[in-house]
């Protein structure tokens, strides 16, 4: 007989013992991209992890990170998540089509607050803790403390009687009297200090009924903090209890092809000092409030070829410090206040040196008090207008009221360049700058 090969024998150990070294952790099932990134499969069947929640999900994401980065494929299903799922450094979560991987938030659950919750503590006691379970994300909100970073969101560690447990401590008070209350709301997918993270090929839906509403800077149904290199690209966000797509803090953000709609808030948001981002052919549409929101210090951004439309607020909306913006070839009609909006703001905080070039802007502004397709507030300077079509399709009215370009008496260095204005506007440019270094010609005004 012959006798085993003392190689053959040995080789096993040899590629554990290599693997180890390597920082490689190997998981059986789970099969390997060259260059040593893993990719596990989620699924409701023929996968390496079974299962169609979040749990499932989040299984599969902390396996790759242990593995060093990867990959997340989430096959085709409806997945109910009644938590985050949290992302890791150098993951990709990427689906089979927004058509076929569906992440689903889970039904609406709220509950009254029955004693204060307090700064500090890890608890709030409701009215009624029936509909919440351990494991499960809400956020702690009251009258005064429901916007921007004073809500808490949390995950229940653990549930006594009608007292809600916490993963982490409240960062305000929550009063009885002030109709504070805990609902489920949360990132759908987030991320927090993470970097070469993306999010690809899926819908985060986020199934609003019942649920309570919470603007964007700590959730969205797509999220990411404090991060760096993220990119979400084919992906859907819709019928979130707040913003589509949040990102805040952020450098080096991507957001791709992806399609924004039905959100009780804003369709794509940038803000909180989000620097160099990417926007780019994406769609942000019938939204509660605007459909491409830059907030506070949203700077080096390049905007293109996304549409924005039939959004309650604003098309696009520049405010606090968001200066130094490229918008190239968008497309924002029919929104209620304006296609392009800059919120007021002081002089050291306006929204300065942002250019506009062969942009088309459209049938916005008639739900507005001054109904204008571009409205330039505040105190603003150095803006770039060129090549832009701004128009109006109010062919059939006898006295049309739309303005093409309202510019506010405290602006200044506006300047107009080769933009056509079509339709019947009541006036092509209403310009009530008191500046003295604004550039509108007669021609263009008379356009």
């Amino acid at each position: 007989m012959r006798m085993p090969s003392v190689r053959k024998f040995y080789r096993w150990p040899l590629v554990f013992a290599a693997a180890f070294l390597l920082g490689v952790v190997l998981y059986p099932g789970c099969s390997s991209n060259k260059g040593g990134s893993m990719t596990v499969t989620v699924g409701p069947a023929n996968a390496d992890v079974i299962g169609t929640d979040n749990l499932a999900i989040q299984k599969a994401v902390d396996r790759v990170t242990a593995a060093g980065g990867g990959r997340v494929l989430v096959k085709a299903g409806i997945y109910t998540l009644a938590n985050s799922v949290r992302l890791a450094s150098h993951v990709t979560l990427r689906g089979e089509g927004p058509d076929k991987t569906i992440l689903k938030k889970a039904a609406g659950v709220q509950s009254k607050l029955k004693l204060d919750a307090d700064y500090g503590e890890y608890k709030a006691t409701v009215e009624d803790a029936s509909g919440f379970r351990p494991g499960m994300g809400v956020t702690v909100v009251d009258k005064q403390q429901r916007s921007g970073w004073t809500p808490s969101v949390r995950t229940i560690t653990r549930i006594d009687g009608d007292t809600l447990y916490f993963n982490n401590f409240l960062q305000m008070d929550y009063h009885v009297a002030l109709d504070g209350e805990v609902f489920n709301t949360f990132p759908l997918i987030a991320g927090f200090e993470v970097t070469a993270v993306k999010v690809e090929d899926l819908t985060a839906d986020g199934s609003r009924e019942g649920s309570g509403i919470l603007d964007g800077c700590q959730t969205g149904a797509i999220y990411f903090f404090h991060s760096t290199h993220m990119t979400v690209r084919n992906a859907v966000a819709r019928n979130y209890p707040g913003d589509g797509i949040s990102l805040q803090f952020v450098e080096y953000p991507i957001v791709d092809h992806c399609d924004s709609y039905n959100n009780s808030y804003l369709g794509i948001h940038l803000g909180t000092g989000a620097l160099r981002g990417i926007v780019e052919h994406n769609q942000a549409h019938e939204n509660g409030e605007d459909g491409l929101y830059l907030c506070w210090r949203v700077q080096h951004a390049r905007y293109a070829d996304n549409r924005s439309w039939n959004n309650g607020r604003d098309g696009i909306s520049l405010g606090h410090k968001d200066s130094d913006n490229l918008f190239v070839n968008n497309i924002s009609t029919g929104n209620g206040r304006a296609g392009i909006y800059f919120r007021e703001q002081s002089r050291s905080n306006a929204p300065d040196r942002c250019t506009f070039e062969h942009n088309t802007i459209a049938d916005n502004g008639r739900n507005g008090e001054k109904p204008a397709n571009i409205h330039i507030n505040g105190m603003v300077q150095n803006l770039k207008f060129v090549d832009n079509t701004i128009g109006s399709d109010d062919a059939k009215s006898k006295s049309p009221q739309l303005v093409g370009i309202y510019i506010a008496p405290q602006t200044d260095f506006i300047t107009l360049s080769q933009n056509t204005f079509t339709g019947p506007f009541k006036q092509n440019i209403v310009n009530e700058s008191k500046g003295a270094h604004n550039q509108i010609t007669v021609e263009e005004a008379r356009r």
